[in-house]
């Protein structure tokens, strides 16, 4: 084989020409440089010509160069960070003991049929258990419940128990948000929709502290249920006891009305009066038809000068008299309504009777409404009495006697697939930029 000798472009490019035996190199570099220039007149790279030509040199070396340097950087980047993360979650990472509590929001008011087929075909109870039972989770991942919780439970103190494990602990002086985000980490809350239950589990690093925090939980959320109660059973309650409110107003506005009327006419009933002075025009009536009877009887043998007759004139006259006496009571005659010859239409009883019927009409119905009032409020209170929410809990906090968290070894196998998923896409990244360069 002849010798070769390496010499690079003026550009800075590695090629490789044969040396003849015998000759120098400078002779030769004149010859090189225009070779050179005429192969990249033509269009032609002297390095990849070179490389076919005389192959297993210059590529060889750069491809295990590369090679070499992407090894490095997966054991820089994934190896090395993966088994520290490893070494941490077996002999640094402290456990951590769960407490598990299970409740479900109950109402009172007896599960009809339909609503029992409903349950059976997928239902998972009423829309108002179910809403309720959605507040209280929502409640038990807010704020809220942090700000509620007893003052004799600290969660920093209870949180930082293992400070050395500074990736799960929860730190000092955080702000509340961080607080909450630290306290949904710890605190898993998950609705089961068909049989309406809530499950609440809770971790920290004693067993004790996870049972105290589960039962703080429990508590609140039932104190949380309890006021949906309350404030479901005044809201259905409100609307009947303004309804009564307005009845009994109204009563007694027309009471007060009445007790005026009779004040002012001296009289409790004037329908009353009235039957009386009817009565008494039909007596009158019927004694003034008896005494002219027995003047036309006495006529055919007595003169009309006699004493019997001009006494039984009189009596028919007194009579007549009496009569139109009590009619005037009762009315007015052809006197305009409301207008008497006194100038006072309050005088008449018709007029008495007519105000009177609308009073007692007003009365009447007033006090009817009053009583379906009265009985809709029971109505209601019954109701809200019957749909009175109540936290019925199947599974009391539990006590661990073994730590079951965290998983050390899903910790350790996520880390690695994770920083292994981002070498390869930035190795592939590479190789994709180099072949369309």
């Amino acid at each position: 084989m002849p010798e070769t000798e390496v010499r690079p472009d003026p550009k800075g490019a590695v090629f490789t020409l044969p040396a003849k035996k015998g000759g120098s190199v400078s002779k030769t570099s004149d010859r090189d440089g225009k070779l050179v220039a005429r192969l990249k007149k033509s269009g032609l790279d002297p390095q990849k010509l070179l490389d076919l030509a005389l192959p297993g040199t210059t590529a060889k070396s750069v491809a295990k160069t590369r090679h070499r340097l992407i090894l490095f950087g997966f054991f820089l980047f994934v190896a090395l960070p993966s088994a520290l993360f490893s070494a941490y979650m077996f002999f640094w990472a402290s456990d951590q003991y769960h407490s598990t509590t299970a409740f479900a929001i109950r109402s009172s008011d007896p599960v009809a049929a339909t609503e029992i087929l409903g349950m059976v075909m997928g239902g998972g109870g009423s829309e108002s258990t179910t809403s309720n039972s959605y507040i209280v989770s929502d409640y038990i991942q807010s704020q809220a419940i942090l700000e509620d919780l007893p003052e004799d439970i600290d969660l920093q103190a209870i949180f930082n128990r293992e400070a050395s494990d500074f990736l799960f602990s929860m730190g000092t002086d955080l702000p509340i948000e961080d607080q909450l985000d630290y306290w949904n980490s710890m605190v898993d809350v998950s609705f089961d929709s068909t049989s309406s239950v809530i499950y609440v589990e809770v971790r920290s690093f004693r067993p004790e502290d996870s049972v105290t925090i589960a039962e703080a939980v429990l508590e609140r959320s039932e104190i949380l249920v309890n006021k949906l109660s309350e404030a479901n059973r005044r809201q259905t309650v409100r609307y009947a006891e303004e309804s009564v409110a307005r009845a009994e107003a109204r009563l007694k506005a027309i009471r007060k009305q009445m007790l005026a009327y009779r004040q002012e006419t001296q009289e409790v009933d004037p329908e009353a009066n009235a039957e009386i002075a009817s009565e008494m025009i039909a007596g009158l009536d019927q004694e003034r038809a008896s005494r002219e009877a027995e003047k036309a009887t006495l006529m055919g043998y007595l003169d009309e000068e006699s004493p019997r007759i001009r006494m039984l004139d009189q009596q028919i006259a007194a009579l007549e008299g009496q009569i139109t006496s009590v009619r005037q009571r009762l009315g007015t005659g052809g006197v305009p309504a409301g207008q008497t010859e006194t100038g006072d239409g309050r005088d008449n009883l018709s007029l008495r009777l007519a105000d009177y019927s609308d009073l007692a009409v007003e009365e009447e119905f007033a006090q009817q409404l009053y009583v379906t009032s009265l009985a809709s409020l029971e109505r209601a209170r019954q109701e809200a009495d019957n749909k009175s929410l109540y936290l019925a809990t199947f599974i009391h906090p539990t006590l661990s006697e073994q730590a079951q968290y965290p998983g050390r070894f899903l910790y350790s196998l996520a880390a690695f697939l994770m920083l292994a998923g981002l070498w390869s896409v930035a190795v592939l990244l590479y190789y994709n930029v180099r072949d369309r360069t």
